[in-house]
């Protein structure tokens, strides 16, 4: 595991980072109890489709989510719906709930929702991924029609617009580089939920006088980028910076603020043996060593801006180049 050259987070400690899975194959309970079975702890069910974990090993850090990644279901939409359906027979929406419910699971995928751990306890995690593999759970490349992600969440080093503004620039420099590190499955470039960065907004923040305080910053990314569908969703922070200014423009009650990246490019290749936690975020922290080489940085931007005026050409080669010696 590549250690990253930010250490601390905003407020000058240990930076911590949240990880979702998205896979199928067990149910709410086996999760759970593959979860407590390795971290200790106790599990509450909040109904069908939600799990909440307090743990004995991250114990410090809050809770583990388990959930299927359905809204209508896990929130509880679904009870309105049933008991019109049932004319108030409880019984009568609780049988169509569980055939809905079994239904999607074929293609609605369980997620574990990790809390916010230090990075440098990220092997410990490598546990539960191993004990799913282990169960045989599916992951993106078990079906063309699983487009399940690995979402990482590591906290923001800094509130610095300047800082935030040069992740941002590392990131869409790296883009085609880091797609083709996770090989990107091609049913998840099919949906919409990871849509790269417009090259309109990229030439905006590449631009050397682009200078903005936190309040441009915030409403150039929504200019271009009214969506949580990026690979790279900044809505999270935004939110918890100016949740007013964000929800003007993005209000689907899906985004909840909080002070990190929101990391959503790579598959969740969990049935594959040979794929770990540690290879993804070793990809991810390539970003965050373009973002802290302040000179090395000024220079691709440069270079890229070159790059926005010819079409076709990706930027890939270019990176490779001055990467070289940092991922092995």
């Amino acid at each position: 595991m590549k250690a990253s050259p930010y250490i601390t987070n905003h407020e000058g400690r240990p930076r911590r980072m949240g990880v979702e899975l998205e896979f199928s194959g067990l149910t709410l309970k086996e999760i759970s109890e593959t979860i407590t079975g390795l971290y200790g702890g106790e599990i509450t069910y909040e109904g069908k489709y939600k799990s909440k974990i307090k743990t004995e090993v991250f114990s410090d850090a809050g809770p583990f989510a388990v959930e299927l990644d359905a809204s209508l279901l896990k929130d509880g939409k679904m009870s309105g719906y049933l008991d019109k359906l049932s004319m108030g027979k409880k019984d009568i929406a609780d049988k169509i709930e569980d055939i809905i419910a079994d239904s999607a699971m074929d293609f609605v995928p369980m997620e574990i929702v990790s809390p916010p751990i230090l990075i440098t306890r990220l092997p410990e995690l490598e546990l539960l991924r191993d004990a799913l593999q282990k169960q045989s759970v599916e992951g993106t490349r078990s079906s063309v029609f699983n487009a399940f992600g690995l979402h990482l969440n590591p906290e923001v080093p800094s509130f610095e617009p300047g800082e935030i503004r040069d992740f941002l620039r590392a990131f869409i420099l790296m883009y085609d580089w880091l797609e083709n590190r996770h090989d990107v499955d091609t049913t998840r470039h099919i949906t919409p939920y990871i849509d790269p960065f417009p090259r309109k907004y990229a030439k905006v923040i590449m631009q050397p006088d682009y200078n903005p305080d936190i309040v441009q910053l915030t409403d150039d990314y929504l200019n271009f980028n009214p969506t949580r569908n990026r690979p790279l969703d900044m809505l999270p922070l935004f939110t918890l910076l100016d949740e007013e200014r964000v929800t003007k423009v993005v209000d689907d009650g899906l985004t909840t603020k909080r002070p990190t990246f929101h990391y959503r490019l790579p598959n969740c290749d969990i049935s594959n043996p040979d794929w770990t936690l540690a290879t993804e975020w070793n990809h991810w922290v390539v970003v965050e060593r373009i973002a802290s080489s302040k000179d090395k940085l000024s220079r691709l931007t440069s270079s890229y801006l070159e790059y926005l005026e010819k079409p076709g050409k990706r930027f890939v080669s270019v990176i490779s180049k001055h990467i070289s010696g940092w991922f092995n």
